[in-house]
């Protein structure tokens, strides 16, 4: 329950005035409507993490992308632009 509210607190920080909040919820739905006709796990995932070790993204529609559950779950807060601060 923390961990979910700490990601939950992290998206609002994020989500700013102008984000096209009618956009967003489609591709949630439109996650939601692969889960059912496939019956495989898929999430919204930032593509640009919204707490990334070195990069934070925004909680908007063009930072959003559906993976399969077990592609988010590699892919953790890591966003390619961070090979740079390594």
């Amino acid at each position: 329950a923390e961990q979910s509210m700490k990601r939950y607190t992290a998206k609002m920080l994020r989500f700013p005035k102008w984000a096209d909040r009618s956009k967003i919820l489609s591709i949630y739905k439109e996650a939601q409507k692969f889960r059912q006709e496939t019956g495989l796990l898929y999430e919204v995932d930032h593509i640009i993490p919204l707490q990334g070790k070195y990069v934070s993204g925004l909680h908007v529609e063009n930072n959003l992308q559906i993976l399969l559950k077990s592609d988010n779950v590699r892919k953790l807060n890591y966003h390619e632009s961070e090979e740079v601060w390594k």
